[in-house]
Parts: structure tokens; sequence; C-alpha cells
């Protein structure tokens, strides 16, 4: 039996489920565990050739590393994740840099959107 957990669904609707007790999906070290699953999912989804329709939809997750990019003059040795990582003292600091970032992101793109 093939699983659709994430058939028509975002990273956003993934990350809001997560956001509640991140604790409960990625133990002591949610950034990272968040980063290792993406990394890993996508690693997988091109190893078995899941089709498009079937793929947890991770678009804005490039955008958001792009946006961080223009914001703060990321060159491209490094991505979203170990920005984050490199400018907070603990992976607590970090899960919550984060979502700030997201936040941020998303209320950006959304007024882009308005205009």
């Amino acid at each position: 039996m093939t699983s659709h957990l994430f058939k028509h669904s975002t990273f956003e609707v993934f990350l809001e489920t997560v956001r509640v007790r991140p604790g409960m999906y990625f133990g002591k070290a949610p950034l990272t565990g968040l980063w290792c699953m993406l990394t890993g999912y996508e690693m997988a989804v091109e190893e078995h050739k899941i089709p498009k329709s079937e793929r947890l939809d991770c678009c804005l997750v490039e955008e958001f590393d792009n946006w961080l990019r223009q914001q703060f003059g990321m060159g491209n040795a490094i991505g979203w994740y170990l920005f984050i990582i490199n400018e907070t003292k603990s992976e607590k600091e970090a899960w919550n840099r984060f979502l700030e970032l997201w936040d941020k992101f998303l209320s950006c793109k959304l007024d882009s959107k308005r205009f």
C-alpha cells in the first residue's frame, strides 16, 4: 500500500503541524532534524522517482533560501540551515530564529502579492 502522506500537501502545512510540538518530531534538535528530514526527503524523491503529484511541495523552502540571501547578503556557499545555525548559540535559539525568519518571509511574500 502506497502512503500518500504528502500528496497535495505543502511544506507550510507540514511546518505548522511540527511547530506545535517540534520535540515530538525532531527531539531536542528541531532545526537540525527538520533540515535532515528535508535533505533525506529530497534524496528519496529523486532516487525513487516519486511523481510530483505525490510529493510534498517544498518550493517555498527554496524561495525562503533566496529571500535570506537577499535580506542578509548571504553568499551561495551556505544555505538557510547553516546561516541560522551559525548565527545562534543553541538549537532552541536556532529553531526560534528559523520560525521568526520564516514568518517574516511569509509576511513579505503575502505583502508583495497584495500590490
